[in-house]
């Protein structure tokens, strides 16, 4: 992961973004849901997602597992945005 942040503009926090790259290996297909907008997307085996968390300074990003899923808090309210592969961006 890594993190930087941006300087913000008079009463608006500072943003800090950070970047996760989620991968399948195991499995043929495993469901990322972005909360808490609640979108779903497959990540299929051999496919990536990169994720570039956007968050106020001292929040951090929420990441749970369950099988067959998981689950990335990071609202997309502040800019965080998710690309595949293929550098499509994710709708979330």
């Amino acid at each position: 992961m890594t993190g930087h942040g941006s300087q913000p503009e008079e009463g608006q926090p500072e943003l800090v973004t950070t970047v996760l790259t989620l991968q399948c290996f195991e499995v043929e297909e495993c469901q990322v849901v972005f909360e808490p907008e609640g979108m779903i997307h497959t990540l299929r085996k051999g496919d990536v997602f990169r994720i570039e968390a956007v968050l106020p300074a001292g929040r951090e990003v929420e990441i749970s597992y369950s099988p067959g899923s998981i689950t990335v808090w990071a609202e997309q309210y502040w800019g965080t945005r998710a690309f595949n592969k293929a550098g499509e961006q994710l709708q979330l």
